[in-house]
């Protein structure tokens, strides 16, 4: 066609994280030249910050450890927490039928090893059919000795998450455990010698097994637009690095696994609705969204993300900002959360993805937004006193930043709310709560934090701690194929444009079956990108 580029490959993968990765790799075991190319100085996008779950129902690790699956019954489980939202219900029994196969090929081609998290399908409490209440189908890659696999990458692959309430050098399992001596033994040796867990570990497994192939992983190379053809096929992306703009063609295709719009305020306040506090590295602003769209893209699930409260505490920042940190103490069994009105709205147990979305509820009798802030959560000393709440720990004094009072009348005044509806709250929860009881939202039989755990407050001092939406990533984009090809806005497909992870609507719609169900839904379809990609016959570009 007589184009000018400044290198042709196979197949340009943009974004590092899990789903990205795993389509590089796929892409380059079919044969195909691949080329990575991430827009930050660090590789591994959200991945590489997150706890590293992988949620693949029916894998062989669960398979060995003697928890038993299937697939009709991941089916079954994966339909009803989708309620009838999910995109494509076609898409749900690609990714069951996928999930294992995913595992399996990862564990025998690649670097990467894996064990059972400890979460259980997050909606047990609620009897759903085809749940397994034992943990098993989240999985986590193990520790990983980055500087000795990885010496020339370990200081460009993210170190820790960004929820401080994940240890930087434990598993997630080990989170949940003691402190005994032998750990601790373990952390130190893990940290002398730069061993990494979670999602940090996953990516550097990832990206071992990259390099091992020869495939060229570029950081600080952000990609501004895809290059399209006359006939409105994707050959090729535009990116700059160095500070000069390159042409890259592709000959099989262009691969969108660059994170979500997260940390875009404008498109958030278009789709979402509401102010969400994200957690992602900062440079999730839709950039694979907008390409994707450019080139015809037929969008799903847009007004969806992955959800989580938050809290901001004055003594964890990070580049004098401070930090939105994972919800702590929620569900206890003496809190509650309140809006400005002073009034409970929602299950304080739900599974953190749900609980964000009560913030964003329209009363239409009211004519408001009842829950849009300030929001508080409210406990007593009986929780403080057995509960790390941000950088309060059981035990040591007050820090001078958190709102306390000697009774509930008080704290009300101190955050702004009416007294007389905050006591009313209090009295109501508690006179149930004294009888193990939550008529009004069920958090007796119905959760996942702490779930049955209901308490009067009645130990003074009471506490207030002002809660957030936020969310770990935005969820909605182009609309894929069961192989990850973008669908045309109207029908048909974009010829040679492929999405996955976060960029991509999320094949579960709004749903959240489990811990890992983000990074599961992106590898599964990273890898059947990375495979249809791969395998097409190259075109003259």
């Amino acid at each position: 066609m007589g184009r000018a580029w400044d290198r042709v490959v196979d197949v340009v993968v943009v974004g590092s994280g899990g789903a990205a990765l795993v389509a590089a790799t796929l892409a380059a075991d079919q044969g195909a030249e691949v080329l990575v190319v991430e827009k930050d100085h660090m590789i591994g996008g959200t991945t590489a910050v997150s706890g590293g779950g992988v949620w693949l129902p029916n894998n062989h690790v669960m398979a060995a450890a003697g928890v038993p699956d299937s697939r009709e019954g991941a089916l079954a489980y994966i339909r009803r927490v989708c309620a009838g939202r999910a995109p494509d219900p076609s898409l749900l029994e690609v990714f069951v039928d996928t999930a294992p196969e995913v595992l399996r090929y990862l564990e025998d081609h690649t670097p990467v090893k894996t064990h059972i998290q400890p979460l259980p399908d997050y909606y047990t409490p609620w009897g759903f059919e085809g749940h397994v209440p034992q943990p098993g189908r989240t999985v986590e890659a193990n520790p990983y000795p980055v500087a000795q696999e990885l010496p020339e990458w370990k200081d460009r692959i993210v170190k820790r998450g960004t929820l401080m309430s994940l240890g930087a050098a434990t598993t997630l399992s080990e989170d949940f455990m003691p402190r005994t001596p032998e750990l601790q033994a373990e952390i130190d040796r893990r940290e002398a010698l730069d061993i990494r867990p979670k999602g940090a570990a996953l990516i550097a497994m990832l990206l071992k097994g990259l390099l091992e192939r020869g495939v060229d992983v570029q950081e600080s190379t952000p990609a501004r637009e895809l290059v399209v053809d006359e006939s409105g096929a994707v050959v090729g992306v535009r990116v700059e690095h160095d500070g000069h703009v390159q042409s890259i063609g592709a000959r099989k295709g262009v691969v969108l696994a660059c994170g979500g719009f997260e940390w875009n305020p404008e498109l958030v306040m278009t789709h979402i609705g509401y102010d969400v506090k994200p957690l992602s590295p900062g440079g999730n602003v839709g950039d694979g969204l907008a390409m994707a769209v450019a080139a015809g893209a037929r969008l799903a699930n847009t007004t969806s993300y992955w959800g989580t409260p938050v809290m901001f505490d004055p003594e964890i920042t990070r580049d004098g900002e401070l930090v939105p940190q994972f919800e702590w103490g929620r569900g206890s069994a003496s809190s509650i959360i309140v809006n400005s009105a002073g009034k409970r709205f929602a299950n304080e147990a739900l599974p953190y993805n749900d609980f964000p979305k009560a913030f964003g509820v329209f009363d239409a009798d009211r004519q408001e937004f009842p829950n849009a802030g300030p929001c508080w959560q409210i406990f007593d000393a009986k929780v403080r006193s057995k509960v790390r709440i941000l950088s309060m720990f059981p035990g040591q004094p007050d820090p001078d930043w958190v709102i306390k009072a000697d009774d509930i009348e008080e704290l009300a005044a101190k955050i702004d709310l009416d007294p007389a509806a905050l006591v009313d709250t209090v009295e109501r929860f508690n006179e149930h709560a004294a009888r193990r009881e939550d008529p009004d939202f069920e958090r007796h039989r119905l959760g996942l934090m702490a779930p049955g755990a209901v308490a009067p407050l009645d130990r003074p001092p009471y506490y207030a701690v002002r809660i957030y939406p936020g969310m770990l990533g935005t969820n909605g984009g182009p609309l894929i194929t069961k192989d990850g090809e973008v669908r045309r806005h109207g029908e048909g497909v974009v010829d040679g444009l492929y999405a996955a992870g976060n960029t991509a609507a999320n094949v579960f719609g709004w749903a959240y079956p489990s811990g890992g169900g983000t990074i599961g839904n992106g590898v599964v379809f990273g890898y059947r990108a990375g495979i249809h990609a791969g395998s097409r016959a190259p075109r003259d570009i």
